[in-house]
Order: structure tokens, then sequence, then C-alpha cells
């Protein structure tokens, strides 16, 4: 899939996909995968956001924070 594609999908379904290339370890980083798919990565990073998705360089993956959770 490349960025052109991902943006067709739902939200849910993107990060399921950047999180699952991700765990794979081919990509040492998002930025990295995202120069791979060929997305820039604060557009997708800030729409991704919009929906309560954040990434969380530790994990180097995306994680769904609701409102009420955050502390």
């Amino acid at each position: 899939m490349y960025g052109h594609q991902i943006y067709q999908y739902p939200i849910k379904k993107r990060v399921e996909f950047l999180n699952s290339e991700l765990r794979k370890g081919q990509h040492n980083s998002l930025e990295e995968l995202a120069a791979d798919i060929f997305i820039d990565i604060e557009d997708l990073k800030e729409e991704l956001r919009k929906d309560g998705y954040f990434f969380v360089p530790d994990l180097n993956q995306f994680v769904r924070i609701e409102m009420g959770q955050a502390g």
C-alpha cells in the first residue's frame, strides 16, 4: 500500500496497517516507513490525532488515547 492508497481507508484500518508494518521490524522508525510508502508523516500524524491516535516512539506504534483518559 502506498500514500495515495492509504488515504482511501478508514482511519482505524490505516493505523492497523501502519502498526503492523512497524511490528514487522523492516523499518527502524515511522519516518523510514513513511518514506518507503511515500506519505508525508506530519500530515498523517495530524490526521490521526483528530481521531485520538498518537504515535508513541518508545512503542514504535500508534495508540488511541481517549480524551478522558489522558492524564
